[in-house]
């Protein structure tokens, strides 16, 4: 069992720490893109059609890569004034329900955000603008990120010590 747990925690780690590193060029990338779409803009006058998509594209990437990451590194909102008045095992029996709330969250995060990228491919759904951008690649992002903040929590279930601490990720 530890072996398993090693290797759950080390792939939920790796895996969110490959897609931080997306989120993050996705970020840059969304700030070159805004500051094009304004200087094309308010500077040379001559307006994008396709950089407001873009960049909505872009911050879909950012929302939904990231939402693993912050709950490894335990930075999403949370009552802790209520968390620290239980005692440690009360506080270690709360965690493991919210870590199992946010697993059948999960879930149906994974089967709706399925459904819809299947009935995206199926009907070969594309944005409204000129782009025609296919839209199952962005519904796509709904059970990935599902999938990255599973992994995540169930990292937290089964690792506990990193309930309780805020520092980075270094055992993995």
């Amino acid at each position: 069992m530890n072996s398993l747990t090693h290797f759950l925690g080390a792939f939920a780690h790796g895996s969110n720490r490959v897609a931080i590193f997306v989120a993050e060029i996705a970020l840059a990338a969304l700030m070159l893109a805004c500051t094009y779409g304004v200087i094309a803009r308010y500077v040379f006058n001559s307006p994008s059609i396709y950089i407001t998509e873009i960049c909505v594209y872009l911050l879909l990437i950012c929302s939904w890569l990231s939402i693993g990451w912050v709950h490894l590194e335990n930075r999403h909102v949370s009552v802790e004034a209520f968390h620290q008045k239980f005692s440690p095992r009360g506080q270690r029996l709360a965690s493991c329900v919210s870590q199992l709330c946010i697993l059948f969250f999960c879930l149906v995060l994974l089967w709706a955000g399925i459904s819809v990228v299947e009935t995206a491919l199926a009907r070969n759904y594309r944005s409204s603008s000129m782009l025609r951008f296919p839209l199952w690649m962005a519904y796509g992002m709904i059970p990935l990120g599902g999938t990255l903040l599973g992994l995540a929590a169930l990292r937290q279930l089964f690792i506990p010590n990193r309930l309780e601490s805020n520092d980075s990720i270094k055992e993995f």
